[in-house]
């Protein structure tokens, strides 16, 4: 590319962007009697854009040049990022390297950070126009970017290190309209990307940990628990607290002399009910104590305000606490202090040993907000958990978000209309995603806890960092209240809807060897992910569902290379369909013979998986036998409901034990134990089993008990699979 130096003829005095109005001139559309940004200013004040989404926070609405040392390189930033946010704009429609999509607004605020990594660097080092730099400059940037500015002996990982490095190589493209630029023909790193320079390789592998279950299952477990049994009750007094503030609101003036007399009837009554009085916070103590108070005084530890507040609807003052002293000290002596919320708390059963506890003891008011925040959290992870939603996603819901359809036979279905944020245009595009009614329930938890009005967003007034809700519930269900009623300590570990969102893909896709907690059942969950992404092909659950199909698909192969490597050390499988897959498991050994192992040619784990794919694709997990589903015409099930040519087996209809295409393995052993001897105990052991009944136990029994002693069998087995007669 030939590029013009900035001192030429051709730039001099040349502002394409000067004058402009930031947020108008990028095509966004800016809220009524907000900041308007103009382009010269040293700092954007974005607060206005009216369509941003909750995952655009705050600070990153504001953008401060003056981050940048440099005077000329912050005219220069300005330059470059309005060119990103208008790449319509007629001077930047002509570069012609320059990118034709527009930057998201919400990625300004870090591209501002690197810039200033960039040029601050150069100006440390006595570079004072872009024009002096040279490859050594950047070589000794790219050190200085890939170590940690708090501990430089600590290398950043590839990732981070290389959106450091494009912003040099960015510059160079839109170098006709910067007011500094680099000389002509220079680049940095020219003909290397920044993936190149960093060294760092991208994958469509998801690398995202999962939760592990030993985190999960107690989490999901004291989630149900907090929303089910205690939402309710908290609701109502997060409620009353909400009331009582905007009574405190009204209640802006003095207490009238006229009102003294109404405030000691109301204290007279509250002593004859044997109310007791409200206590203070320590806050209001200490002070109390700096102003002057008694530690001795008897009504140091009292609240003297909310009594005013709420009998009144004034403001009371020490003054007329001093008046009614006598009267307090009496309530105070007589009734004793108490913090006045959830005073005479409800019974519930105890999580775990169901043992009749109250509910909560009475709380101070910072103590029920911290109560209400942990339940709301435990509603924000149960719904991220079980919807597989993302964090753009959740802090999108509103209040009034849910919507029920009601379906023939008294069924209903559930939906959550949200944001679809990542990979959309700026502001997003709403969204419907189909749920369970265990989030449908956990989502009007979240709204009475709140009380958000209709519009307002659920899980964005508080902090809506995932790891300070996690650490909030985690804290409150390890500390005093939980161990009252019972929760199950839930350890330390990193959990985010992006995990959650894995670790369900990753259930749902291994089904049916496990459920996540207690209570919720997969095949829910499945179901309205399977129903969500086929009334939206491209909505929220399109993807979603490619992340459990490419979960599921990663599961089969593991499944079969795993019956494979039995097969090899003398185990094999047992049923109907176990003589074909041994053929086709020594049609795989042919085929790795006839590759010779070599100096440079070994039969490793991948060989044997790219062998091993297709069969692994005809796969299908039954909870106690595989499928090999490579033939519709042999399959049982199809034939059972009439439908032979279907793509897919029906695995409700499964009988392993007859189909040709079915086998067992040692992993299915424990489900056809269990299943024997359930039978044995639960119907056959019992002497009113009619005759009919007894035969179909029995029968039942038969084959369980045929089918583990097979799996026995087969594990000795030499070459020769063992099936039902």
């Amino acid at each position: 590319m030939t590029t013009a130096h900035a001192s030429s003829p051709a730039l001099a005095g040349r502002h394409p962007f000067h004058g402009l109005p930031v947020i108008e001139t990028a095509g966004l559309r800016r809220e009524l009697g907000s900041p308007r940004p103009v382009f010269d200013q040293d700092v954007w004040d974005l607060t206005g854009l009216a369509d941003a989404p909750v995952v655009m926070t705050a600070h990153r609405k504001i953008l401060d040049f003056t981050a940048i040392t440099n005077p000329r390189w912050r005219q220069v930033a300005r330059e470059y990022l309005m060119a990103r946010l208008a790449p319509l704009h007629p001077d930047v429609a002509i570069l012609p390297q320059a990118f034709r999509f527009p930057l998201n607004p919400n990625s300004l605020w870090s591209e501002l950070r690197h810039l200033a990594l960039w040029f601050n660097h150069l100006t440390s080092v006595g570079i004072t126009t872009l024009s002096q730099v040279r490859q050594r400059h950047c070589d000794v940037y790219l050190a200085a970017a890939s170590r940690s500015a708090t501990n430089p002996d600590r290398l950043l990982s590839p990732a981070t290190t290389v959106a450091r490095i494009r912003i040099p190589q960015f510059l160079s493209l839109y170098a006709e309209i910067l007011s500094d630029c680099y000389q002509t023909g220079f680049s940095p790193w020219p003909g290397r990307s920044a993936d190149e320079v960093t060294g760092y390789v991208r994958s469509d592998e998801n690398r995202v940990p999962p939760v592990p279950d030993t985190l999960l299952r107690p989490l999901l477990a004291n989630c149900l628990y907090l929303l089910e049994t205690i939402g309710p009750l908290l609701a109502a007094e997060a409620a009353a607290a909400r009331a009582a503030d905007e009574h405190e609101i009204a209640s802006r003036r003095g207490l009238l002399i006229r009102e003294i007399d109404g405030l000691r009837e109301a204290i007279e009554q509250r002593r004859k009910t044997r109310t007791p009085a409200p206590r203070a916070t320590k806050s209001t103590v200490t002070q109390r104590l700096k102003n002057g108070w008694s530690p001795s005084d008897p009504l140091l530890h009292m609240s003297w305000h909310p009594l005013v507040v709420e009998a009144a609807g004034a403001m009371g003052h020490r003054r007329d606490l001093e008046t009614l002293r006598p009267e307090l000290e009496q309530w105070v002596s007589e009734c004793g202090l108490e913090q006045p919320w959830c005073r005479n708390a409800a019974q519930v059963p105890r999580h775990g040993d169901g043992t009749p506890v109250p509910w909560t003891l009475p709380m101070a008011r910072h103590q029920l907000d911290a109560t209400v925040h942990a339940v709301t959290s435990a509603a924000y992870f149960l719904t991220s958990a079980l919807s597989g939603m993302r964090a753009s996603e959740l802090v999108e819901l509103t209040s009034g978000c849910r919507q029920q359809e009601e379906r023939p036979g008294g069924a209903a279905r559930y939906r959550l209309v949200s944001r679809r944020i990542k990979g959309e245009a700026f502001g997003g595009t709403e969204d419907a995603w189909v749920i369970t009614e265990d989030v449908h329930r956990a989502i009007a938890t979240a709204e009475a806890l709140t009380g958000a009005a209709p519009g307002e967003r659920l899980f964005a007034k508080a902090s809506n960092n995932s790891n300070s809700r996690y650490t909030a519930l985690r804290s409150w269900a390890n500390g005093e209240y939980g161990l009252r009623l019972g929760l199950d300590p839930i350890p330390d570990g990193p959990v985010n809807p992006r995990a959650l969102r894995r670790t369900l893909a990753m259930t749902i896709a291994q089904r049916p060897h496990g459920l996540m907690a207690v209570k919720l059942h997969l095949k829910h969950v499945s179901v309205a992910t399977a129903e969500g992404y086929a009334a939206r092909p491209g909505g929220h659950q399109a993807a979603f569902a490619a992340e459990v199909a490419a979960e599921e698909e990663a599961e089969h192969l593991r499944l079969t290379v795993a019956a494979y490597e039995d097969y090899q050390r003398g185990i094999l499988p047992s049923g109907q369909g176990a003589r074909d897959l041994i053929a086709a498991f020594k049609a795989v050994d042919q085929a790795l013979e006839r590759h010779d192992t070599g100096p440079v040619t070994v039969i490793d784990d991948r060989r044997v998986e790219r062998v091993l794919k297709v069969k692994a694709k005809t796969l299908h997990v039954g909870v106690g036998n595989y499928c090999w589903f490579s033939d519709p015409g042999k399959a049982l099930c199809l034939k059972l409901a009439g439908t032979p040519d279907a793509a897919e087996p029906l695995m409700g209809l499964c009988d392993s034990a007859r189909c040709p295409q079915a086998t067992h393995h040692p992993r299915h052993r424990q489900i056809w134990a269990d299943h024997a001897e359930n039978t044995q105990t639960v119907f056959l052991g019992n002497p009113r089993l009619s005759k009919p009944e007894r035969a179909r136990a029995q029968s039942a029994f038969d084959r369980a008990a045929r089918i583990v002693a097979e799996i026995d069998t087969a594990e000795h087995a030499d070459e020769e699979p063992v099936h039902d007669a």
